[in-house]
């Protein structure tokens, strides 16, 4: 997503956590004895998605993409942007966006991971779902996928396995 360059990893994050705050609802799991961040996660409600407009492309996405080099930027716009919406609509239905919770990014500080933390920042969520009557998808472009234990969340994966009971 950076080209390779790893200078532009913290741009891009902090880009996509100032847009989440502007139109999504960002989660932390915090350090009681520290107050340091131990995991994060960042949804987007029914109707809403990450650089869905304007006002959250200027929050750093647009800095972002002009940091980057003409071939990974020409692959954002080209490739990864226009590809991204048809995938989530084709593996899970023409309907998604305009119903689902979308968690857009979730991450756990290595020295915090298996101890439950982003199960936890994804069951906030399925609450928030089991009351509404809708459900909550997490795109993944990796064929890591983990068994999940709920039947209101659909994994959008590269493989062909797209929801877990």
């Amino acid at each position: 997503m950076t080209g390779g360059n790893k200078s532009l990893e913290g741009p891009l994050f902090r880009a996509m956590i100032r847009a989440c705050l502007l139109a999504g609802r960002v989660y932390t799991a915090v350090v009681i004895d520290t107050g340091a961040i131990a995991g994060l996660a960042l949804w987007f409600p029914p109707g809403k998605a990450l650089w869905q407009n304007d006002a959250q492309k200027n929050l750093g996405f647009n800095q972002f993409l002009e940091s980057l080099s003409p071939k990974t930027r020409e692959w954002w716009i080209n490739t990864y942007g226009s590809a991204l919406a048809p995938f989530i609509k084709t593996a899970l239905s023409p309907h998604t966006v305009e119903s689902s919770w979308y968690l857009n990014c979730i991450c756990v500080d290595p020295k915090y991971q298996r101890q439950g933390i982003a199960t936890n920042l994804i069951k906030m969520v399925e609450q928030k779902v089991r009351c509404s009557h809708s459900v909550c998808y997490i795109c993944m472009m990796s064929s890591y996928v983990q068994a999940m234990t709920t039947s209101i969340l659909a994994l959008c994966t590269d493989t062909d396995v797209n929801v877990r009971d």
